[in-house]
């Protein structure tokens, strides 16, 4: 069996970090693997017996991002015959019109997809790119082999907005390697940071995007600040908004309260040491970091976004969900949590017995059924 895994990038994410954890633990028992990236980017090491074979770096541009997946579905038809490839399964759309486009210009492959976020939603902002994105997924979607959604929410919404057959969707949530989680949770944080978390500290992880919605988180801390004096707010990741969000920082007098730490290879010793996690995004496939705060061993609220948090988090019980882009009852959740530490400690224990169901042990056996 010669299975090829498509990515546009290893560069750090979540998507990319689920990869990285299928490719270090998948069985090699009769399997030659390949990794095939868009882009030459790495933030993920990979297992030294998985080939890596760079597509193109061509289709880097804005132009053709859009248009150049026909050149790439050109080029992986080519490698998928000369490396006579059984399987072809893709993370991310861009990558996921590439597989089965290959495969509908002859490539003779299984193309199996990963579809990870709202997609819908993702692409609401009625621009050219989101209507041309929207207009591949109708159309090539439903020639994949098979769909693999990483929760009920997104598989719902692929049947009921896009008409794809239910039976060709599997639904396997996103796997977590916990005991690697526990043991980086305990490194040592750097001297600059030590200092920061002399104070109680809420942290949100995530790409500073419009999406994962830090701005009603800001914006919640600042409320809850008020009654809450010492507390701080770090926000690990990078993206487009950090200019605009950092503006709303100084805007709303936050500057000595709130710290955008980047993306942090290392998150989980941040996590571990924090006494609040919050997820503040508006729309989520299934949400990786909401499941590694638990396995830290803090307390997690998050807003009940379109799909993902509701199918991990029992409100109440091992999380708090709040109305999605409710900043006055988010604050609320903040305070009750960090006022109450009977309710924190349940919340801890409760998170992280559920976060062992998404074992790696559990997710990657699902995986191996279908390859």
């Amino acid at each position: 069996m010669v299975i090829a895994f498509l990515i546009n990038s290893m560069r750090g994410g979540g998507t990319e970090r689920v990869l990285s954890i299928l490719l270090k633990n998948l069985s090699r028992a009769d399997k030659e693997v390949f990794l095939i990236v868009l882009e030459d980017k790495f933030d993920y090491e990979i297992p030294d017996y998985v080939k890596v074979i760079k597509l193109s770096s061509d289709l880097n541009s804005n132009f053709k991002k859009l248009f150049g997946i026909f050149l790439g579905a050109i080029k992986l038809r080519k490698i998928i015959k000369n490396r006579q490839i059984n399987v072809v399964i893709s993370f991310l759309e861009r990558s996921n019109y590439i597989n089965i486009l290959a495969k509908s210009l002859g490539a003779c492959h299984k193309a199996y997809i990963s579809e990870r976020c709202n997609t819908l939603e993702y692409y609401s902002d009625k621009g050219l790119k989101s209507f041309f994105s929207l207009f591949l997924v109708k159309i090539l979607y439903k020639k994949a082999n098979l769909i693999i959604a990483n929760s009920f929410g997104i598989k719902k919404m692929l049947v009921k907005d896009f008409s794809l057959e239910e039976k060709k969707i599997k639904v396997i949530y996103n796997p977590i390697d916990f005991k690697k989680i526990q043991t980086l949770s305990q490194e040592l944080l750097e001297s600059e940071y030590q200092k920061l978390f002399k104070y109680p500290i809420i942290i949100n992880v995530g790409r500073l995007i419009r999406e994962k919605g830090q701005e009603y988180l800001i914006r919640a801390f600042g409320r809850a600040a008020k009654q809450i004096p010492d507390i701080k707010l770090l926000i690990l990741g990078q993206g487009e908004l950090e200019k605009d969000l950092k503006s709303l920082v100084k805007k709303l007098n936050l500057e000595n309260d709130v710290f955008f730490l980047g993306w942090q290879k290392n998150p989980f010793k941040f996590l571990n040491k924090a006494k609040l996690f919050v997820l503040s995004s508006l729309t989520e496939g299934f949400p990786n970091a909401l499941i590694e705060a638990m396995a830290c061993n803090i307390p997690v609220i998050s807003f009940d976004c379109l799909s993902g948090p509701n199918e991990i988090v029992i409100n109440g019980k091992n999380g708090i969900l709040v109305p999605l882009a409710d900043e006055k009852v988010l604050t609320q959740a903040i305070i009750q949590v960090l006022k109450n530490p009977f309710l924190a400690e349940r919340l801890v224990w409760q998170g992280q017995k559920r976060a062992q169901d998404f074992s790696l042990k559990n997710i990657i056996s699902q995986y191996e059924e279908i390859i």
